[in-house]
């Protein structure tokens, strides 16, 4: 284990920064990846599965199936512990991609076993140097190396990029494929992300105004949605504040009546014609004076009522899940170090929570 650092830039920092180059490693890898999804699109159902981040890399990959086919093929995602416990009649026709950056989580090599026992094809997607519990899968795709900070960030990103050319190449051998020209936009993916690196100085001012605000929610459609999702975690992990993911409409149906001038909202705009809910959304929260940021591309910059915007550089929808992401980690870091915290602890360095995580395992 890597000795702890006391001061920026923390792991998390290198972590994020690090992600453009890793994912162009990942793409430099593509033939091997695009061979297992030839195995894959052999099979009538596909079950993304994954727990806490990985499950909303899970949550994308179901996301992204959908888009890409125009809904013709329909995957789903499954939360591993809820599979376990609840499972699904898997069969020879099924694949089981079970996303596990460690590949020690429980519950996830657990999802994998009783997969493989039930005679589907498995896939696994880890981080380098994973568990051995992991390894009994009939593929095994490594992405980056281990993370040291608790909220993992490259780790993500690295099995989105994997996912996404698995999940194309899927479709291309369905012959479903609806968008033909994604997978060549993926070779741009990580100029794009450096892009969205470069709107730093702006989410550190954003951190310094929103650092003190609790809860803060984001929200977001399609692939935004888990974005949101992964965000919201990423502040409960490095900053220790209350904080939610929502998918556009649902922030509507309940969450909206317990927010107020002491929260903070955060709205994806992907340029779609769900920005027009998102726009409605923001004006909504000045009612009620809360602190308002907007990530958005230069399409969906039209009547945006926020204090900050951000904008990214413009990408389809499904692309979100990693250019909208990045200054939304970013924020997540910076919030903590405005509070005056180590974002890569996960707290385990106080005694407490030390004691708490002896009850329980990863």
């Amino acid at each position: 284990m890597a000795e702890m650092r006391s001061v920026h830039p923390y792991y998390t920092y290198d972590a994020i920064q690090s992600q453009p180059s890793l994912i162009e490693k990942v793409l430099a890898d593509r033939s091997a990846i695009e061979r297992i999804a030839d195995a894959v699109a052999e099979k009538g159902r596909i079950t993304f599965v994954g727990v806490g981040t990985s499950l909303h890399a899970a949550q994308i990959a179901e996301s992204w199936m959908r888009e890409f086919t125009d809904g013709r093929f329909l995957a789903h995602f499954e939360q591993s512990f809820e599979l376990i416990y609840h499972p699904i009649a898997f069969g020879a026709d099924d694949a089981v991609v079970v996303i596990t950056h460690t590949g020690t989580s429980g519950a996830s090599v657990d999802a994998l076993r009783a997969a493989r026992a039930s005679g589907a094809l498995t896939v696994a997607i880890t981080g380098r140097a994973s568990g051995e519990g992991i390894r009994g899968a009939d593929f095994h795709i490594e992405t980056s190396e281990q993370e040291v900070s608790f909220a993992y960030t490259k780790s993500y990103t690295t099995a989105l990029a994997a996912l996404a050319i698995l999940i194309l190449r899927v479709a291309e051998r369905k012959k479903l494929l609806a968008k033909p020209d994604a997978a060549g936009t993926l070779q741009y993916l990580p100029s794009l992300m450096r892009e969205a690196l470069a709107l730093e100085p702006q989410v550190r001012e954003l951190a310094k105004q929103i650092a003190t605000f609790s809860p803060i929610d984001i929200f977001g459609s399609g692939a935004g949605w888990a974005t949101a999702r992964e965000a919201a975690l990423k502040i409960k992990e490095s900053c220790y504040i209350a904080a939610e993911g929502f998918e556009t409409e649902e922030i509507l149906h309940g969450p909206f009546s317990e927010i107020d001038s002491r929260g903070a909202l955060i709205g994806i705009l992907t340029g779609r014609k769900t920005d027009d809910r998102a726009r409605q959304i923001l004006r909504a929260a000045g009612e009620l004076k809360m602190l308002r940021a907007a990530i958005i591309v230069p399409s969906a910059n039209l009547d945006v009522s926020a204090e900050h915007v951000l904008v990214v550089p413009e990408v389809d929808e499904w692309l979100s899940a990693f250019i909208h992401l990045v200054p939304l980690q970013l924020l997540a870091y910076f919030i903590a170090l405005e509070r005056g915290l180590n974002p890569d602890t996960g707290r385990q360095d106080q005694p407490a929570h030390a004691a708490a995580s002896r009850h329980y395992k990863y």
